[in-house]
């Protein structure tokens, strides 16, 4: 009886409730493109973060530096960073860039010349020297050792959660510089809400183990992953659904371009649907 006397209610409904929640949404800063996409939230069972500029501020500081045993001081080691990373992009480099002007009151000098390595850190030549800085794994593809010592102190200071950008030159390590994000305001409210809703938060960061162990402690997420490359979040979230736990992606940087567009989407072939916080700006490649 219902359907023969409210037909036209019955077909106004839906597309009315969708619209309804599609304008609600916005005017809480989140754009839905279809609304098919409301009614897939219903069967997202994780809701999967970024970390640099989504959980943290994005704007990373100088914390520590520390040189090693060439006859180098801390603060020339923060200079030669300073010029190293002078036409940097990343936001570690130009966090070190800020740092070396606020020390020696004028903006480092330029290098001779410089490259980026994308994922690594970058190659410059201060001084008539070839400098590297960035991850571990940069100073080992051109030959250069971290002393023991110094690798000591690297582990001390990541168990802080802080993220480290080695300085070498020649062939060893010439110290390292030690930054930290901080974790926004909201960021341990908004896991509350997740939780809350019966929603497992999990971390996808493209951070070493330390800094995202730091980090998961200190908003209780107990599920997370470390050194993800774009691919790696891309397995994790295709795990996911393929274990029947449907998958929201939060993320502003240009590593999370794949993860949002593969997350809450339909198996078995159907079209996936991204979802996005509207936010300025985006995020490089993290070391």
């Amino acid at each position: 009886m219902l359907v023969v006397f409210c037909p036209c209610a019955l077909v106004l409904a839906t597309p009315t409730a969708i619209m309804a929640a599609i304008g609600n949404a916005t005017r809480h800063g989140f754009l839905v493109r279809e609304g098919d996409a409301i009614e897939r939230l219903a069967q997202v069972r994780r809701v999967c973060f970024d970390k640099t500029g989504t959980l943290t501020t994005g704007e990373p500081q100088v914390v520590a530096v520390c040189a090693g045993e060439k006859d180098v001081s801390e603060d020339a080691l923060l200079a030669v960073a300073g010029a190293a990373e002078k036409r940097s992009e990343h936001p570690l480099g130009r966090a070190i860039v800020a740092a070396a002007t606020e020390h020696a009151g004028a903006a480092p000098k330029d290098p001779t010349s410089f490259a980026m390595v994308p994922g690594r850190g970058v190659v410059a030549e201060v001084g008539g020297r070839t400098v590297y800085a960035g991850s571990a794994a940069l100073l080992a593809e051109h030959g250069l050792a971290i002393p023991d010592a110094l690798g000591r102190r690297v582990d001390a200071t990541r168990a802080e959660g802080a993220t480290i950008t080695y300085l070498g030159w020649g062939d060893t390590a010439a110290g390292f510089i030690a930054l930290a994000d901080r974790v926004r305001e909201n960021a341990t409210a908004t896991l509350s809400a997740v939780w809350e809703t019966g929603v497992e938060p999990v971390l996808l960061t493209g951070d070493h183990e330390a800094a995202a162990a730091h980090v998961a402690a200190e908003l209780g997420i107990t599920t997370y992953k470390a050194a993800c490359l774009p691919e790696d979040k891309l397995s994790f979230i295709d795990d996911s659904e393929r274990a029947g736990k449907g998958v929201c992606m939060v993320g502003d940087g240009v590593n999370d371009a794949p993860a949002l567009k593969r997350a809450c989407g339909h198996r078995h072939g159907r079209r996936r649907q991204r979802y996005r916080r509207r936010r300025g700006g985006h995020r490089a490649r993290e070391r």
